[in-house]
């Protein structure tokens, strides 16, 4: 039997009609429901839940939470649900996505764009320690996906500079003149990552 395919679209219910998972993986400490209560007061209902086909709740236990608890069950909220009921595997394994895949803080945009306006701690981003934990992960050898090789592949001496945040690399990108250009084995196009050792030599200086 084939599964349908899934295709999302808008609803608008009660908050009270959606269904909280029993098993939902993930809670939230009193401060940052306290957090949440405060977002919705100042700015109301931004981002919006993901439903299955029976109004089970796969992302937004928090925020339905915060919704019942503050008498604002009646309260009619945009969802996004599917036009079908998830097999059982396709629930979990997005409610764990959606909960997981947020991506990592960079330490320093925080300090240079939202420390003097946004009080980090309280949303339990301590800077020193964001720091430490991305200074560890730039030690973690990776394989690469393909070896580093000239566009012809000839035999070269190889110097790495890692770039551990978006600024340093394109502060390197401007100094080192490095360009866009395609991929000799592909049709993708990304920046170069081999330079020779003259031209580097003479931007430097």
């Amino acid at each position: 039997m084939t599964t349908q395919h899934l295709e999302w679209h808008v609803e608008r219910i009660a908050w009270r009609d959606m269904i909280p998972f029993e098993h939902n993986p993930r809670k939230m400490n009193a401060q940052t429901k306290k957090k949440l209560r405060e977002s919705y007061q100042k700015f109301g209902d931004v981002e919006i839940p993901v439903l299955d086909f029976d109004n089970m709740i796969i992302a937004g236990h928090q925020r339905q939470s915060v919704k019942m608890a503050s008498g604002c069950g009646d309260e009619l909220a945009d969802v996004r649900k599917p036009n079908r009921k998830l097999t059982e595997q396709e629930y979990k394994e997005y409610n764990i996505i959606s909960n997981a895949l947020k991506g990592d803080f960079v330490g320093e945009l925080l300090a240079e764009h939202f420390a003097s306006v946004v009080e980090l701690d309280e949303y339990g981003l301590n800077l020193d320690e964001l720091d430490k934990a991305h200074s560890k992960e730039a030690l973690v050898k990776d394989e690469p996906e393909l070896p580093i090789v000239q566009k012809m592949s000839e035999k070269y001496t190889t110097i790495v500079i890692v770039c551990t945040n978006e600024i340093d690399e394109n502060h390197l990108a401007e100094k080192l003149g490095i360009d866009t250009m395609k991929c000799y084995k592909s049709s993708k196009v990304g920046s170069t990552h081999v330079l020779n050792a003259k031209n580097v030599i003479e931007r430097w200086t």
